[in-house]
């Protein structure tokens, strides 16, 4: 279901949009979502893990509230199927400037084998993002971290050691949580934005809701800050951008939630640059 904002009230419009089914119109048993703009548009794209013999669906934002189903264009479509998946992420793990996925599994039938050919316990998949909207699968190249054969569920992302490099936490089903380094290591340049509402009669004190552009050369990006995504998880408030190897972001417009809109120019790569809101009437 697709929940169009009409001034306060909402109509539901899933069908409509084309998000409510499969590209073969069949009904699917979703667990997480991830929204954001994986192609670099503007437009913000939703990825939806799904039930085992299910492939998780990647919806290309076409714009007016419509999408196209581009699951197997994008690659993801035959690499999901024989997973229960349950938490995704958009993250951007090498700092190239496109938006990555990161999808997390694992069965809820603990005998699960004595039934069918998959397994309880199952592998998170990392697939990386070419530029052009097309994932590869490079889980077994991403380190040890991603070789762990665990029952998960909920999946975060966030620079918690703050390098620059989004790192990524795991929840899993009657195990010990996981956290993964980002161990990267790249030249590709970065920015990482948290937002300061001003508190009423402005923008909440954490800037949920806010929309962020930033331009870099070439590259324009979109993120918005939320306060729930994957799967029954809430990641880093701070927005990280990638830019690869461009050194200097020529522009960063922020539209905050109560309607004021800033903007910054010529901003510093490589920093975690804290934006507090322009705000008549705040404190």
């Amino acid at each position: 279901m697709l929940y169009r904002n009409d001034g306060g009230r909402f109509t539901e419009v899933g069908v409509l949009a084309g998000v409510a089914y499969s590209d073969d119109g069949k009904s699917l048993s979703s667990m997480g979502a991830a929204v954001g703009d994986y192609d670099n548009d503007g437009l913000v794209d939703i990825h939806v893990t799904n039930y085992q013999w299910e492939t998780d669906n990647l919806y290309r934002n076409l714009g007016g509230l419509f999408f196209t189903d581009e699951t197997y264009e994008s690659g993801v479509g035959m690499a999901s199927i024989t997973y229960l998946a349950w938490g995704t992420i958009f993250v951007d793990y090498d700092r190239d400037g496109d938006r990555d996925l990161f999808v997390t599994a694992g069965h809820h039938d603990d005998n699960v084998e004595e039934f069918d050919t998959v397994t309880y316990a199952m592998q998170n998949r990392l697939f990386a993002n070419d530029g052009r909207g097309h994932y590869r699968d490079v889980t077994a190249v991403a380190g040890p971290g991603l070789a762990l054969v665990q029952v998960s569920r909920g999946a975060v992302t966030g620079d918690y050691d703050n390098d620059g490099d989004p790192d990524l936490a795991v929840l899993n089903s009657n195990q010990p949580a996981v956290l993964l380094r980002n161990e990267w290591n790249n030249p590709n340049h970065w920015l990482g934005l948290r937002l300061a509402g001003a508190g009423p009669p402005c923008s909440n004190r954490a800037g949920i809701g806010a929309h962020v552009e930033v331009a870099a050369g070439d590259l324009v990006q979109v993120g918005e800050v939320r306060s729930g995504d994957s799967y029954m998880s809430q990641s880093d408030l701070r927005l990280f951008f990638g830019l690869g190897g461009r050194d200097e972001v020529v522009r960063v417009v922020i539209r905050w939630p109560a309607g004021a809109l800033q903007e910054l120019a010529s901003v510093e790569v490589d920093q975690i640059l804290t934006v507090h809101e322009p705000c008549n009437g705040g404190d």
